[in-house]
């Protein structure tokens, strides 16, 4: 175990890792956070063009 620690920590190549790791993490969940947010917030298309709107 303490080979381990002392790769990821202590090497160049072990720390790439961990940041690789930690963007795929990052990734996988903001996906899983997008799809439970677009289930929740259904898009309801154009707005009519009588409906006047500062946005």
């Amino acid at each position: 175990m303490d080979q381990i620690f002392t790769f990821l920590f202590g090497t160049r190549t072990g720390v790439a890792v961990l940041f690789t790791i930690g963007v795929v993490a990052f990734a996988v969940a903001a996906f899983i956070l997008e799809k439970r947010t677009h289930k929740l917030y259904v898009d309801r298309g154009p707005k009519p063009n009588d409906e006047d709107s500062l946005f």
